[in-house]
């Protein structure tokens, strides 16, 4: 079983945590944050390696944090990382009659900085986890990585905060902190719970079909509907829809199955079209969505995904981690919430126009 040694810069990674609450309704932790890590241990034991209490090495000013919280000092090794400069030192750069004791800046960055040296020294591991989203970590990051040959994965605080450094996000796996909690329930996709309280299902299908029709101004894939209201209650309302007499499907030129409204006929006839070819590919991007969900298993984290998307798309590596980037920036993907894709209008919008993050 590989091995993974966890370095955490704890009131970074705290202060972080705040901030996500803080800066959004309904965040996940509280003002105080709730933590787990416990759980977090757990998790990276499941989907990484073993992480031993010695390989898992926490560096704060614990006069400010209390060590107990969220068990953090029963899964890890704790290092007080305060450092004051002495009052001579203090008086040159501050001017007498300062009795306030002046930390040195960026002092636990650099303790943790020689442990990790320390320990790749004496007990290397298989993978190195950073806990930090603090630029200062991206060159620590780049020389296990390229220089040693170590697998190196970022575990963050809130992936969106602009304290997450950007070379961090585009350079390494990353593995967000609420994955690795209890997930909370998964929340209804909107399109395909609206569908559901409708009374008539056929009436509602064909509603959507023509706002998409309204919307893009082509020809809809029967994939666009899919990924909308999901594979199964999509393909009922289509089974009944036709029945019904209320909808077409057929192929356009290029051979995507499409479908649009009776009501739509020109003497009689089905208007066979082309559809967009940005439409056609954002639709077969979505619908894959779901079919990979459908296969994922309950932990599927961000580097599941991004693999299950370079396989089911062909896509590179760089492209997949693009994609994944945009979906989770667009709320489509979210950590604690990997297996529920929930696709909307806004959505397809946000994508064809390359607003995606």
């Amino acid at each position: 079983m590989p091995r993974v040694a966890l370095f955490l810069d704890f009131e970074n990674f705290y202060t972080a945590l705040k901030r996500r609450t803080v800066g959004r309704k309904g965040g996940p932790f509280g003002t105080s944050p709730r933590l787990n890590f416990e759980q977090l241990v757990a998790y990276i034991k499941s989907n990484y390696g073993d992480l031993a209490r010695e390989d898992f090495i926490v560096a704060a000013n614990f006069t400010h944090y209390n060590p107990q919280i969220g068990g953090l000092n029963k899964v890890a090794t704790l290092i007080d990382a305060q450092s004051f400069q002495n009052r001579e030192a203090r008086q040159r750069q501050f001017g007498r009659g300062k009795g306030k004791k002046f930390v040195i800046k960026n002092y636990a960055d650099m303790r943790l900085a020689f442990e990790i040296g320390r320990h790749v020294a004496t007990r290397p591991a298989d993978i190195y986890m950073l806990g930090s989203g603090d630029e200062a970590f991206t060159a620590i990051g780049r020389t296990l990585r390229d220089e040693l040959g170590f697998h190196v994965v970022f575990l963050v605080a809130d992936y969106h905060s602009p304290s997450t450094d950007h070379n961090i996000k585009a350079e390494f796996d990353l593995l967000d902190f609420s994955a690795t909690q209890h997930e909370p329930e998964p929340k209804p996709k909107p399109q395909a719970a609206a569908l559901q309280k409708e009374t008539d299902p056929v009436e509602a299908l064909a509603a959507l079909v023509g706002t998409l029709r309204r919307e893009f101004s082509t020809a809809i894939p029967v994939a666009l509907v899919e990924a909308l209201l999901g594979p199964e209650t999509a393909q009922e309302a289509i089974r009944r829809a036709q029945g019904a007499g209320k909808i077409d499907l057929w192929e356009s030129p290029a051979g995507v199955p499409c479908i649009s409204l009776q009501t739509e006929r020109l003497f009689g006839k089905v208007q066979v079209m082309e559809s967009r070819p940005e439409l056609v590919s954002t639709a077969k991007v979505l619908a894959a969505l779901h079919r990979i969900a459908r296969h994922a298993p309950p932990t599927a984290d961000r580097p599941y995904w991004r693999r299950a998307l370079r396989e089911a798309l062909g896509l590179s590596n760089k492209q997949a981690k693009a994609l994944l980037q945009s979906l989770l920036a667009l709320g489509v993907l979210e950590d604690g919430r990997m297996t529920s894709p929930r696709v909307t209008l806004a959505t397809v919008k946000a994508l064809l126009a390359g607003d995606g993050g």
